[in-house]
């Protein structure tokens, strides 16, 4: 019998779960692949221990829990082969490095840390062990994505000139980053690059190059302490907490009827099969919610980029909109590819990630224009993540090789040096330099 591979996660997220976990235990969502018959999940590391006791009562499974502060101990009695990183993002580094020096290979979650310095410590860590670092860059990995790729592979398009690249999240989705963890840089970086790298990563890979120089502008306009959608009385006054939330239109349009205002509980409604505790993530005593004083970061943004072959791109992203997708084009010598791909909010409030296929146009710099029809594929993230778990559990598939699908370390590291440039040059109003920050 072949001996399986052996796996621990760092950080029962829900990413953590449902990404990596219910698969290992032979149990992803439908139509999913399951890789129980060749690997094993032999450790859960997280602060929380009732949620990682709750996760193996309700899947029937004893996995051992270990504290962050035992890692070396988890390392030395379960001697995992490979280490997962899905904590909270600000954890990735420290535990990134902490594998590698064990002579574990890691798998990370994007962003695969939150600031550059933390690049060159994970990197460093890397080429000192020999160990191999990949980072679930899954975005690359949907249908369309996978077409654009090829599409410009092919040289149809000819060198690219420009990229135009607006992205929105909706009321739902965009405003939950403004009540969990993320909304504190020390904690993600800001968004930028939690959510901002798989933008990047996205059209660095498309180009087949690396960002030279950024110049940003970032805001926060909707959320925080002054935020726009904040509710006020007749005087200018915030409300107490829970009549805030009553008034709140965030609040009145996807909350209302599922959690009580006067409560500090709220939820993004991903998990859709455990409800586990976050209870130390989030304790119930705690106020969170999306007008803060703390929260610092920005919701708005909007940045011009460099690349090393000349081409540019303007992008802007909105974390408080009517709609959720995407709105793209491609210049090229030879034409223009076009893409708008939307996910609307269902009447609950809760946006389904675009996993209905899309669509490209083609312009040809003479002649009409060709319509190139994707079709739907099951799994998150518009088909993705059922793919990108093939190539990181089993292997990396022929497409993926030819396409450069798995992003490495370094693929990480201009994503989010990317999103740490647009945030400096929002703050000094000045363009920041990548190589400056990367250190090289």
């Amino acid at each position: 019998m072949t001996k399986k591979h052996r796996y621990a996660i760092c950080g029962l997220s829900l990413r953590g779960i449902y990404q990596y976990a219910l698969p290992l235990l032979g149990r992803n969502r439908a139509g999913g692949p399951n890789f129980d018959d060749r690997a094993e999940l032999v450790a859960i590391l997280d602060l929380d221990r009732g949620r990682v006791a709750e996760f193996c009562r309700q899947t029937g499974r004893t996995i051992p829990w270990y504290a962050p502060g035992a890692f070396r101990k988890m390392v030395r009695e379960t001697r995992p082969d490979t280490l997962i990183v899905t904590g909270p993002d600000q954890t990735h580094c420290r535990h990134i490095v902490a594998g590698l020096d064990a002579g574990c290979d890691v798998i990370t979650e994007k962003p695969m840390v939150i600031d550059c310095r933390q690049v060159r410590q994970v990197q460093a860590a890397e080429a000192r062990n020999g160990r191999r670092l990949r980072v679930a860059h899954n975005y690359r990995y949907a249908p369309l994505h996978r077409r654009l790729k090829r599409l410009i592979q092919s040289g149809r398009l000819g060198r690219v000139v420009s990229v135009e690249f607006t992205y929105n999240l909706d009321t739902w989705h965009g405003s939950s980053y403004f009540y969990r963890w993320n909304s504190e840089r020390a904690m993600s970086g800001g968004l930028s690059i939690s959510k901002g790298c798989h933008h990047f990563d996205l059209v660095n890979w498309w180009l087949g190059d690396v960002p030279e120089e950024v110049f940003a502008f970032g805001g926060l306009n909707y959320f925080g302490r002054d935020g726009a959608l904040r509710p006020r009385d007749a005087r200018g006054r915030p409300f107490p907490p829970a009549e805030e939330k009553r008034r709140c239109p965030v609040f009145r349009k996807h909350y209302a009827g599922k959690f009580d205002p006067a409560s500090n509980v709220i939820g993004t409604g991903w998990d859709e099969l455990f409800s586990l505790p976050y209870d130390r993530q989030y304790p119930p005593g705690e106020r969170r919610y999306l007008y803060d004083d703390g929260i610092a970061i920005e919701d708005s943004y909007s940045v011009a980029v460099r690349y090393r072959s000349g081409a540019t791109m303007s992008y802007s992203c909105n974390f408080c909109t009517p709609w959720e997708g995407y709105i793209l084009g491609l210049n090229g010598t030879k034409g223009r590819l076009e893409v708008v791909h939307r996910s609307d909010p269902d009447p609950t409030g809760k946006t389904n990630p675009a996993s209905d296929g899309g669509l490209i146009t083609f312009y040809p710099l003479f002649g009409g224009k060709q319509l190139i029809e994707i079709p739907a594929v099951a799994g998150g993230h518009g088909g993705a993540d059922f793919a990108i778990q093939r190539d990181l559990f089993v292997r990396e598939s022929a497409e993926s090789r030819q396409l450069q699908l798995l992003a490495d370390s370094e693929a990480g590291a201009y994503a989010v040096a990317t999103g740490e440039a647009v945030w400096r040059s929002a703050t000094s109003r000045r363009p920041v330099n990548i190589a400056r920050l990367l250190g090289r």
